[in-house]
């Protein structure tokens, strides 16, 4: 039992050693015959015991737990799947035969239906492909005509990336 140990102890089940774990009972409790600073944290944890035993007791109204109960989640529902003839087997379904995609759903957008994000991605994509296509053709070709005229004063990389026939010296077979 390590001073660290009993801290944990007295921190999850108090002072009492009747609530203590039956395993580490014993050895806690050597550890506060032996250890002054064990018999210190015990007397600390044992004055927070005494002040929640005289707190009182908080008097619930049943309609709270009424909605708490209602808003719990639902246990999955077990129903049998036929694999062969005469033989059964139990499968957990939530949510129907769409309840591993609407789980999934609901776990990458728990704010509602998805279907304002799916068609937010879906116009972003709609648009990046239309102004893709649209670009070169608004510029008038005048990028691709002074990158042609740059990539054939030099640099034989861009006159590769730019698929230009005129490939350099060094380049050619």
């Amino acid at each position: 039992m390590t001073i660290g140990r009993l801290t944990e102890l007295l921190a999850a089940y108090g002072a009492d050693p009747k609530r203590w774990p039956a395993d580490e009972r014993p050895a806690a409790e050597a550890m506060l015959a032996a250890s002054a600073d064990a018999r210190a944290l015990a007397e600390r944890e044992r004055e927070l015991d005494l002040m929640l035993d005289a707190a009182p007791d908080a008097e619930v109204p049943a309609a709270l737990i009424e909605r708490l109960v209602a808003a719990r989640p639902r246990p999955a529902v077990a129903r049998p799947i036929v694999a062969r003839p005469g033989a059964a087997r139990q499968r957990s379904v939530v949510g129907g035969e769409r309840g591993f995609l609407a789980g999934f759903a609901r776990a990458v957008w728990p704010y509602g239906s998805p279907a304002l994000p799916a068609g937010a991605l879906a116009a972003s994509i709609v648009l990046g492909i239309a102004f893709g296509a649209a670009m070169p053709s608004a510029l008038g070709g005048l990028y691709v005509e002074k990158a042609i005229a740059a990539s054939s004063a030099g640099d034989p990389l861009v006159s590769l990336a730019l698929a230009d026939n005129e490939y350099p010296e060094e380049w050619r077979p």
